[in-house]
């Protein structure tokens, strides 16, 4: 809370993004047009370390920068790191922080999640399958369409070895 608001802010998207790209957040630094000396007080502070990647001195740190965060704060880390990720290079993640962006329900962010649910499930990810559509269902404006992903997530979520998720979503 004593960190500069703008280390604050690159800090919630380095909690947002879980694989530590440092790319990627000094692509999202540009785009929110924060300085990458920004970071130094969060090093100083001993919250993270930068090197090749971003690394949080512990996972309760991450966690705790991100849920300390305001909703809106944390849709506008998703937003930008959306904005920053390259839809050819990485689809599945653009999809995944786009989600997490939306407010209320989004067709287009759901019929992306039902892909990148499609493409985990053809590299044998089940579990990652079932939440990408349980997540699309709940996106889905439409309730034939939510019904439909709903189906599917429950479908996965069984195949996954999860019986009592899948019975939760078929109610």
């Amino acid at each position: 809370a004593n960190l500069p608001a703008e280390t604050q802010l690159l800090l919630l998207v380095a909690a947002a993004d879980p694989t530590g790209d440092l790319a990627l957040l000094w692509r999202a630094a540009a785009h929110l047009g924060i300085a990458r000396e920004m970071v130094a007080p969060a090093e100083t502070a001993g919250l993270v370390e930068i090197d090749t990647r971003v690394r949080f001195r512990h996972p309760l740190v991450r966690s705790a920068v991100y849920t300390a965060a305001t909703l809106p704060n944390q849709r506008r880390a998703h937003t930008v790191l959306a904005a920053v990720t390259d839809p050819e290079l990485d689809p599945d993640r653009r999809a995944w922080h786009r989600a997490q962006a939306v407010l209320g329900t989004d067709e287009d962010a759901a019929a992306e999640l039902e892909q990148t649910a499609g493409r985990a499930r053809s590299r044998g990810g089940l579990a990652a399958a079932a939440a990408f559509m349980e997540q699309a269902a709940m996106l889905s404006p439409e309730p034939t369409r939510r019904a439909i992903r709903a189906l599917e997530a429950a479908h996965a979520k069984h195949d996954a070895g999860a019986p009592e998720s899948a019975m939760a979503l078929l109610a």
